[in-house]
C-alpha cells in the first residue's frame, strides 16, 4: 500500500546521483515522482532517460514534463525552427549521448540529421515525452516542474509555459492555495546561499539542488500532508 511518495528533483543527466538516490526508495510503499529535467548538461542524459522511462513503465513512477523535455519535444517535432534554441540550452549534450557521438562533433548546422537518427533509433521517445504531465498531486501536495500561477482562481488553469518556465513570478507571489507546493527548475543555490532544500514561509519547497553544478540531487519523502524526510545526494 502506498502511504508515502519520494519526489526527486532535477536530474539533468546525473545518472550516478540518481542511482544512489533510488537506493533509498521503497517501491512497495512509496510512489515515485520526478519533477522533470532528466536531460541536458549532465554526464549521461541517455541513461537518465532510459532509467526514468523504465521506471514509469514498470514501477508506475510519475515523470513530469520539464522545460528541457519541452524543448526536446519541440526540436523532435520541428528541427528547422527549434534546433538552435535547444542546442543553445545544452541540448547538444543529450543529442551526443543519444547518438553516441563526441560532444565536439555535434554541429549547430545538422539538427535535421540528428532528429531523423533519434526518431529512428528511439521510436518510443517522442510519444513518451509527449505523454508526460505538467503537474501531479499527492495528498495535499501540488507537485510541478517550475511553478504555478498564484494570481488566478484555480492554479490548474495556469498557462502551460508557467508550469515549465516560471521563476521569479512564482517565487515572489504569495501561495494562496492553502496547499504545499513542491517544485524544481530553479536551483536553490540561487534562492538561498546555502543551497539544499528550499522551504519557503508560504509552503513552497524547492528541490532543484543543482546536481549538475556539482551540488546535490534532492529527494523529498512526503506523506499526504507533510514532509517526512529530506535526502541529499552529493558525489
Amino acid at each position: 500500500m502506498v502511504r508515502k511518495a519520494l519526489v526527486i528533483g532535477d536530474v539533468h543527466g546525473m545518472i550516478d546521483h540518481l542511482e544512489q538516490l533510488l537506493k533509498q526508495w521503497s517501491p512497495e510503499s512509496e510512489q515515485l515522482i520526478f519533477v522533470g529535467d532528466y536531460i541536458d548538461r549532465g554526464v549521461d542524459s541517455r541513461q537518465a532517460l532510459l532509467l526514468v522511462h523504465e521506471l514509469t513503465l514498470l514501477k508506475g513512477a510519475v515523470a513530469l514534463r520539464g522545460n528541457h523535455e519541452a524543448m526536446l519535444i519541440d526540436y523532435l517535432n520541428n528541427p528547422q525552427d527549434y534546433w538552435t534554441q535547444y542546442y543553445l540550452n545544452s541540448g547538444n549534450t543529450t543529442v551526443a549521448d543519444l547518438l553516441n557521438l563526441p560532444l565536439e562533433e555535434i554541429s549547430q548546422e545538422s539538427g535535421e540529421v540528428y532528429q531523423r537518427e533519434i526518431l529512428e533509433n528511439y521510436p518510443w521517445l517522442l510519444p513518451w515525452l509527449e505523454s508526460l504531465p505538467y503537474y501531479t498531486e499527492f495528498g495535499e501536495f501540488i507537485i510541478v516542474h517550475a511553478g504555478i500561477d498564484l494570481e488566478i482562481e484555480d492554479w490548474r488553469d495556469s498557462p502551460l509555459d508557467t508550469f515549465l518556465w516560471t521563476r521569479d513570478e512564482f517565487l515572489s507571489a504569495n501561495n494562496q492555495t492553502g496547499r504545499p507546493i513542491i517544485f524544481g527548475h530553479t536551483p536553490t543555490i540561487t534562492i538561498q546561499p546555502e543551497g539544499g532544500l528550499y522551504e519557503g514561509p508560504d509552503g513552497k519547497f524547492g528541490i532543484d539542488g543543482g546536481a549538475v553544478y556539482d551540488l546535490a540531487l534532492i529527494g523529498l519523502k512526503i506523506t499526504p500532508d507533510a514532509v517526512d524526510e529530506v535526502i541529499t545526494i552529493t558525489i
